[in-house]
C-alpha cells in the first residue's frame, strides 16, 4: 500500500511530465542547460558565492531551529515552532525521492536541451511543491487552534503568524507577489513574521528548485552571472534535536547535493558538514553517523570542496577543555542529550576538531566557520565563536571566517571590533594565518544602507591592507529570506559597493579590489587553480562522471599568476 507521502509525490511526478519513479540510483546525471543565458554568461568576469544554501525542512530539525535559536532573539517566532510541530514533512521531498527525480529529469534531456524543456519541469515541481506546502501550514494551523491550542488565536504573537500563515496564497506566481507587497507595507514584527513565514515555505521545496530559483534571482539585472555557487548545509541532530535523525540523513543529503553539483555542470559545490558532538557520541558508541568519515568520502569521492563548522550551536574551535575547567557545567543544558553532559565533553570535543583539523591539513581541504555571534541556543554559546579561539587551531589550517565575525557592520567602531580582531588573524606566507580569509555574507545592510557598509569597508581594507586579498563575496542564500528585504538585489548592490570601493579608495585599485572580492579570492582560498587540491579532485570528479570543464574553471584559468 502506498504512504500518503508517496502518494503525494507521485501526482507531483505526474504533473512534472512523469517525473515519478524508482528512488534507486543506477546511472550519473549529465548538466542540464549549463549556458542557459539567465544562470550563465562566458564573457562576465569570474563570480563565486562562497557562502549559501540549499536544503529543505527534511535536512535540519526547523522546529526545533525556529524556537531553540529563531526564537531566543526573536520570542514570538516560538509560535510558529508550534505550528511546525504539527507539520510532518510530507510533502517536501527527502533526499531519495528528490535523487529519483534528478534521473528523470536528466533522461528528459539527454538528447539535448530544447527550449523551456527543463523550465516546464522546474515550474511544475516549484508550483506543485509551494501549493502543498501552503496547504500543509494552513492543515497544521487548523489542528492546533481545534483542538490542541485553542489559545493560539488569543495572544498577539499567535494571531499575527496565524494571519501570516492564513494570508498566504496557494499560487506560486500570487505568493511571488504577495511577498513584494508584504515587504513594502509591513513593518517590524510584521515584517519579521513574513519573513520567517517565506523561509518555511521554501523548506517545502526540491533542493535543485531552490538551486535553480536562487542562480536565476541574484543574476538578475547584473552583469555579473553566479559561476560556482558554495552551498554549505548543517548538522544539528545532536545540538539541537536530542540526536534524532533529520528525516533525510546527512549521508543522503550528500548523495543529493553531489548529483545537484553533476546537474548544474559543476556550478554547484557544497561543504559537508562536520558536528564534533556527533562525532563524540559516534566515538563513544551510540548509533550515530561517523562525521568524520563522511567528510573523507564526500570530499575524496564525491565533488565536495570543504568542511563546514558551527561553534555557536555549542563548542569552540579550539581550547574546549580549558572551558570546562573554567566552568564544569557549561554543556549541562536542557536541549543537550544526556549522553554528551558528561564531565570530559570538552577534551573530547577538541580531540574530534584536532582529527578534522589534521585531516584537511594533510589534504589541503578547506574549512568554513560561522563567526558571527549569532545563530546559537544561548548567548554563552554564541560567545564560542570569538576570535581568540582561532589563535590556537593547528598551523596551516585554510579557514573561511564566514559573515566575517558579525552579519552586521557599520562605521561605528563597537559594529567593527569583532571584523578587525579575525581580521588581525590573517598573516603573510608562513605566518599562523596565512590562509585566514572571511566572507560578507548576510551583510543585510547592503540592502538597505549600502553606504554604511561602503564606509565600513573602506577603513577596514585601509588599516590592513592583506584583508584585499583575504574577503571573498557570499550571500548566505538562502538563510538570506530571514531578512525579510529585498535580497535579490544582494548581488547588484554588492557590485555598486565595490565599484566604489576601486574608485574611492586610491591605494587599492590598482589591485582589482572588485575582481579579487567577487572571485580572485575565493579561487585562491579554495585551492581552484590548476594544480591545486581541491581543483585535482574536482577534475578527477568530472572525469568521472562525465561533465565537461565548467565556465569557472575555464575563466579560473585565465586570471593572472597567484599574487601574494
Amino acid at each position: 500500500m502506498l504512504t500518503r507521502r508517496q502518494m503525494i509525490h507521485g501526482a507531483l511526478a505526474t504533473g512534472a511530465t512523469s517525473l515519478g519513479g524508482c528512488a534507486t540510483f543506477v546511472s550519473p546525471i549529465t548538466a542540464f542547460c549549463p549556458d542557459d543565458p539567465r544562470i550563465s554568461d562566458p564573457n562576465s568576469l569570474l563570480t563565486i558565492d562562497t557562502h549559501c544554501h540549499v536544503f529543505n525542512g527534511t535536512d535540519i530539525p526547523v522546529e526545533r531551529y525556529i524556537t531553540l535559536v529563531q526564537g531566543l532573539t526573536t520570542p514570538i517566532l516560538k509560535y510558529l515552532g508550534e505550528i511546525l510541530q504539527e507539520v510532518s514533512w510530507e510533502t517536501a521531498p527527502t533526499g531519495a525521492q528528490e535523487i529519483s527525480v534528478l534521473r528523470q529529469i536528466n533522461q528528459l534531456l539527454s538528447a539535448g536541451c530544447r527550449p523551456g524543456e527543463f523550465e516546464n519541469v522546474h515550474v511544475a515541481h516549484r508550483n506543485g511543491q509551494h501549493r502543498a506546502g501552503v496547504i500543509a501550514l494552513n492543515q497544521a494551523l487548523s489542528n492546533l487552534e481545534s483542538s490542541r491550542r485553542p489559545a493560539l488565536r488569543s495572544t498577539y504573537g499567535g494571531n499575527a503568524v496565524a494571519n501570516a500563515i492564513r494570508s498566504l496564497p496557494t499560487s506560486y506566481p500570487a505568493y511571488r507577489h504577495w511577498l513584494s507587497r508584504r515587504s513594502l507595507y509591513n513593518a517590524g514584527i510584521n515584517s519579521t513574521i513574513d519573513a520567517a513565514v517565506a523561509f518555511v515555505v521554501r523548506q517545502f521545496q526540491y533542493r535543485y528548485v531552490s538551486v535553480f530559483d536562487f542562480l536565476t534571482q541574484y543574476a538578475s539585472g547584473s552583469p555579473r552571472k553566479i559561476d560556482l555557487a558554495v552551498s554549505h548545509f548543517l548538522d544539528f541532530d545532536w545540538p539541537l534535536a536530542l540526536g534524532r535523525r533529520t528525516l533525510t540523513s546527512i549521508a543522503d543529503q550528500i548523495d543529493v547535493m553531489e548529483q545537484i553539483s553533476i546537474l548544474t555542470g559543476g556550478r554547484v559545490h557544497s561543504y559537508v558538514p562536520f558536528d564534533p558532538m556527533k562525532q563524540v557520541a559516534f566515538d563513544l558508541g551510540y548509533p550515530t553517523e561517523s562525521p568524520m568519515l563522511l567528510v573523507q568520502k564526500a570530499i575524496t569521492s564525491q565533488g565536495f570542496v570543504g568542511v563546514k563548522i558551527y561553534p555557536p550551536i555549542g563548542f569552540a574551535p579550539a581550547c574546549n577543555a580549558s572551558i570546562a575547567l573554567k566552568s564544569p557545567g557549561f554543556w549541562h543544558r536542557q536541549w543537550l542529550p544526556l549522553e554528551l553532559q558528561r564531565p570530559d565533553l570538552g577534551w573530547r570535543l577538541d580531540c574530534a576538531l584536532l582529527q578534522l583539523y589534521s585531516w584537511c591539513i594533510a589534504n589541503a581541504v578547506p574549512i568554513m566557520a560561522h563567526t558571527s555571534a549569532s545563530e546559537g541556543p544561548a548567548k554563552d554559546f554564541e560567545a564560542l565563536t570569538a576570535a581568540r579561539y582561532w589563535r590556537h587551531v593547528p598551523s596551516g589550517l585554510r579557514v573561511d571566517f564566514g559573515h566575517f565575525g558579525n552579519t552586521e557592520i557599520s562605521p561605528v567602531d563597537k559594529d567593527l571590533a569583532r571584523a578587525r580582531k579575525y581580521s588581525a588573524l590573517m598573516g603573510p606566507q608562513g605566518a599562523h594565518g596565512a590562509h585566514f580569509y572571511a566572507d560578507a555574507a548576510y551583510f543585510t545592510r547592503a540592502m538597505t544602507e549600502p553606504d554604511s557598509i561602503t564606509e565600513a569597508l573602506q577603513k577596514l581594507f585601509l588599516e590592513t591592507p592583506i584583508l584585499k586579498q583575504r574577503l571573498m563575496y557570499g550571500s548566505d542564500w538562502e538563510m538570506l529570506l530571514i531578512a525579510g528585504n529585498d535580497n535579490a538585489s544582494y548581488l547588484r548592490n554588492f557590485e555598486q559597493i565595490f565599484s566604489n570601493l576601486d574608485k574611492n579608495v586610491s591605494s587599492l585599485a590598482q589591485d582589482d579590489l572588485a575582481n579579487r572580492f567577487f572571485g580572485v579570492n575565493a579561487a585562491d582560498y579554495l585551492s581552484l587553480r590548476s594544480g591545486g587540491a581541491t581543483r585535482s579532485r574536482l577534475d578527477a570528479f568530472y572525469a568521472q562522471r562525465g561533465v565537461r570543464k565548467p565556465q569557472w574553471a575555464q575563466k579560473v584559468d585565465k586570471l593572472p599568476a597567484l599574487m601574494v
